[in-house]
């Protein structure tokens, strides 16, 4: 048992009724696959249909999606029944986690709690540090000489509640960082829920994950609806280029442009002219003048959708950033899928 040192919350993560429940369905010889592989290869349209599918699958427990990659490589040497033992209490860990971070030693609209507010939330963030950390090396996925930290990150947005960064700190590290979005609570009842909100984009992140091979989209990695959270790949700022794009008016020729483009957002010209990208035009005596960047990553990004089916009516700026590769390239990533539509 570990307690967290609130006035009344004492997390059990490693036993207790929590723990009977699977990320999703693991049967043999069954027709039926589970909701993380539904929402993975059909496109779901409605928050209705999303949540009937999460009730289809009771082992589920409102979560879909799966550990990163390098962290399913630190269970590699069990055998499956131990690796879906073990995947289960992580999500488990993570569900405990996350509650904790909700509630305040102080009632709400106290004038306590409006004091103390930002020292509570500080504290349990460290709590949920040392928490995870915890957990994380018992099952395998952290040394006993690293830990993982959790800050809390400034984002704006109209579906989004809190956002975090999980990093792995200490000796070589290796495990992806997460972005942690908790999500707003909406009206249930609103049509942009069918777009928006912790069913919708956590199912559509997923979906475009397996469909989309082109490496514009962000990696989802897993979201529990019963906390209202979803994790994602986390995106640093490139190496020595700025994650702001900035195109000349005018550039010498397009091999100068393209030579600059690709510094600058990873994309390469031979990738936009295969989508049919419109990037500019040479103007005689001049050079080659570009369309704004608005225009040439915004629809680079619609016609990568468009090939998989799907268009986003809610392209912009904050959603379409540059960020980074392993070796520190820039990589232009769709990092919001809220707004996204099937052609289908």
């Amino acid at each position: 048992m570990i307690n967290l040192g609130t006035q009344n919350y004492t997390i059990k993560p490693y036993r207790g009724n929590g723990y009977t429940s699977l990320p999703h369905s693991y049967a043999k010889n069954t027709s039926f696959c589970g909701v993380t592989e539904v929402l993975s290869r059909n496109f779901i349209k409605t928050q209705d249909e999303i949540i009937k599918e999460f009730a289809k699958d009771t082992k589920s427990k409102g979560i879909a999606g799966s550990l990163p990659p390098y962290w399913l490589a630190k269970l590699e040497g069990k055998t499956p029944e131990e690796k879906e033992v073990t995947i289960q209490n992580i999500f488990m860990l993570f569900r405990a986690a996350m509650k904790h971070l909700k509630p305040y030693n102080a009632p709400i609209n106290s004038k306590q709690y409006n004091q103390q507010k930002a020292e509570l939330e500080n504290k349990r963030i460290k709590e949920v540090s040392k928490f995870l950390t915890k957990g994380l090396r018992k099952f395998g996925i952290l040394s006993e000489n690293n830990s993982v930290n959790l800050k809390r990150l400034k984002v704006t947005g109209s579906y989004t509640d809190r956002a975090y960064v999980l990093r792995e700190k200490g000796e070589h590290p290796t495990l992806e960082k997460l972005f942690i979005k908790k999500f707003r609570k909406q009206n249930k009842y609103a049509q942009t829920n069918n777009q928006h909100g912790q069913y919708a984009e956590l199912a559509h992140g997923l979906y475009a994950n397996s469909k989309i091979k082109n490496n514009v989209v962000q990696r989802y990695y897993w979201g529990d609806t019963s906390l209202g959270y979803m994790t994602t790949e986390y995106q640093i700022p490139p190496r020595h280029v700025s994650p702001i794009v900035k195109l000349k008016k005018v550039y010498s020729d397009i091999t100068e442009f393209a030579a600059d483009f690709y510094r600058q957002t990873g994309v390469k010209l031979k990738e936009l002219n295969e989508y049919g990208v419109q990037i500019g035009k040479t103007i005689e005596n001049k050079g080659f003048v570009p369309h704004s960047k608005a225009q040439i990553l915004d629809t680079y990004i619609a016609k990568v959708l468009e090939k998989s089916n799907l268009v986003h009516t809610d392209l912009h700026e904050k959603n379409a950033i540059i960020g980074s590769t392993k070796e520190g390239q820039p990589c232009l990533k769709l990092i919001d899928i809220g707004g996204v539509f099937s052609l289908e």
